[in-house]
């Protein structure tokens, strides 16, 4: 799942066999989306939990944790997910690698309106390389800029990002965001090219 590769984690402690799936979302629809895909795809329901005082401000924080061993097993077994090393499954159909970096996107891309782009920043350059070229499979064009320091105790980061009108409109038309107010932004920036 492309959300726990963006923003969550998947930990196995040993001492205890401990088993945990978390993601992290600022959007209560892509919350409930995660709940909903985890009741389709493994037919469980994680538990949903926001952080009240953001929430009162209009700034949502919801956390989604499960703690099953059988989709924790399975969901290592096809893939990694943590920011120095997560993966695109390899082998997707179009269709299904459409909707990875959708989901991906959701989690780690901004809409930098001042800019005119869509910036995808990550620790992982192997990962943002993949992407790079996944999205040219769909026909987007993007650039990988860095690596930025990211302080004394953080690995570099690198920088994706799609610009220029023809690439942000095939990236909103074959791709897109169930991210609301990314949704909204990238249309936003699309229109400042036509006015």
């Amino acid at each position: 799942m492309a959300y726990i590769s963006g923003d969550g984690h998947i930990k196995v402690r040993p001492k205890g066999f401990h088993y945990e799936i978390g993601v992290y979302l600022d959007s209560f629809s892509l919350a409930m989306r995660v709940v909903n895909l985890f009741k389709k795809e493994f037919n469980i329901r994680p538990n949903v939990k926001g952080i009240k005082s953001l929430i009162r401000r209009g700034f949502g924080y919801y956390t989604i944790r499960t703690n099953s061993k059988p989709v924790c097993l399975h969901l290592l077994s096809i893939g990694k997910y943590n920011g120095l090393n997560w993966k695109i499954p390899p082998n997707l159909s179009k269709n299904l690698l459409k909707e990875w970096i959708k989901c991906y996107f959701d989690c780690g891309a901004y809409v930098n309106l001042p800019n005119r782009q869509i910036q995808v920043k990550s620790v992982n350059c192997f990962g943002l390389r993949d992407l790079k070229s996944r999205l040219l499979i769909l026909g987007v064009d993007s650039k990988i800029y860095g690596p930025f320091d990211n302080g004394p105790n953080h690995s570099p980061y690198f920088m994706l990002c799609i610009f220029k009108k023809d690439n942000l409109s095939l990236y909103f038309k074959r791709i897109g965001f169930y991210h609301p107010k990314k949704k909204r932004a990238l249309q936003k920036l699309l229109k400042r090219y036509v006015s």
